[in-house]
């Protein structure tokens, strides 16, 4: 292994090492520091042959949703922690492999990725990496919290109603919902596959472009023009504020303003009103996974996820059918309401990241709140970032920009512009 590759990785393992063991424990679910130098070693051999690995010693670390070979994905769920090892890895995986980036260690996560605070009975919660004790944001938590605390350069995870960009923004970092079936979910464990996304998280955005690009087999590039018109929601996502958050993405719109582009109000009153469409079609497909399990689960499982699975025990087929057709309407609603804009700007959370003892202490209250304004862009059927707010401090990633399905590329290099 070369100097520059066995240090980075001995720098990493050791701060992994040097965590209290139940944090360390929160955040993995599988820590292998002899697997890790191995892979290494054989990706020193790729590159001394001359190899052509673009993400070359990027360590990035997994959620424990994606398979690897070898490896259990148990979806942070001790339902789950039996089962056989994955045969192969997942397409993503895989593809970040053959680029050369090392995958350094299993992360935890919310059970089944079923919130957005990142809560886990059964591993124990991570703390966020810039508050002790705060939310790490759900449900890939682990992930977050790993490139938070400067473990890895990189994480992958997936996004349902916001399972990428709530933990970006809770642990200060770049989080990118792509557009769904941008990024092959082979591999990817299942559960809501209506809004199920894997997508990857980063320290910095050049960084979360390539890790997109090689996810995706899509250069992901586009040019955008000087001045950009950027739509800032009425009517959702910019309700209800909590007055920290208000005044944060009021500074961010004059900065952004500042720098020459235009802000144009659109009323998106009817898509806030439709939220809870989330809640039905994420439970009856979950519930669809998990229908033969549910005993099962009343043993083992979090009881806080159960019940949301079970929520789809109340509905009617009529109300489930209604809910699909009436989320194809609220989707082509935002498209038509972003004709003519370039992406929409938006607050990533509506109020800052709670402390994980008052997510416990007011689960359903708080987890609704956290997913509000992400899981809207997943209703929506959009893709989306989560941005580094300056001025934030902590230094959250309060700031999200979105854009209509298949706008990847060109979301990317509106972040760019804005960011630059």
């Amino acid at each position: 292994m070369s100097q520059e590759l066995h240090v980075k990785v001995e720098e990493a393992i050791a701060r992994v090492e040097a965590l209290p063991t139940a944090e360390r424990r929160a955040i993995f679910t599988e820590f292998s520091p002899e697997r890790i130098r191995a892979e290494a070693a054989d990706l020193q051999r790729r590159h001394a042959a001359g190899e052509a690995l673009p993400l070359y010693g990027t360590l990035v670390s997994v959620k424990d949703l994606f398979d690897e070979a070898g490896q259990v994905t148990s979806a942070g769920s001790r339902l789950l922690a039996d089962r056989p090892a994955a045969q192969t890895d997942a397409i993503a995986v895989a593809r970040l492999k053959a680029a050369g980036a090392l995958m350094f260690g299993r992360t935890s996560m919310s059970e089944f990725a079923y919130s957005g605070v990142g809560l886990n009975p059964h591993h124990g919660t991570p703390s966020g990496a810039l508050v002790a004790g705060g939310m790490p944001g759900g449900s890939s938590s682990g992930s977050a919290v790993c490139v938070g605390l400067g473990i890895t350069d990189a994480a992958i995870g997936t996004d349902t109603g916001g399972s990428l960009r709530i933990p970006a923004a809770a642990n200060g970092i770049w989080g990118f919902k792509p557009s769904q079936g941008l990024i092959d979910a082979q591999g990817v464990h299942p559960l809501a596959p209506t809004f199920d996304v894997p997508g990857p998280m980063a320290g910095d955005l050049g960084l979360l472009r390539r890790l997109a690009a090689v996810m995706a087999d899509d250069a992901l590039e586009a040019s955008v023009p000087a001045s950009l018109r950027l739509a800032v929601p009425t009517g959702a996502f910019t309700d209800g504020l909590s007055e920290e958050v208000a005044v944060l993405f009021k500074a961010e719109m004059a900065r952004i303003a500042d720098l020459g582009h235009a802000l144009v109000t659109v009323d998106m009153s009817e898509i806030g009103a439709a939220i809870s469409l989330n809640r039905i079609i994420v439970a009856v497909e979950a519930h669809r996974i998990y229908a033969d399990d549910l005993d099962r689960l009343e043993q083992v499982g979090d009881p806080r996820v159960l019940s949301r699975i079970r929520f789809a025990e109340t509905l009617s087929a009529d109300e489930i059918a209604a809910a699909y057709a009436r989320r194809a309407e609220i989707v082509a609603r935002f498209d038509a309401a972003m004709a003519g804009a370039d992406a929409m700007l938006a607050p990533t959370l509506m109020r800052l990241p709670p402390s994980i003892a008052e997510v416990e202490a007011e689960f359903d209250r708080l987890n609704v709140e956290m997913l509000r304004n992400t899981s809207l862009v997943n209703l929506v059927d959009g893709c989306a970032l989560a941005m580094p707010t300056p001025g934030a401090r902590p230094a959250y990633a309060m700031t999200m920009l979105a854009g209509v399905k298949g706008t990847d590329a060109r979301l990317l290099a509106i972040a760019d512009a804005l960011n630059g």
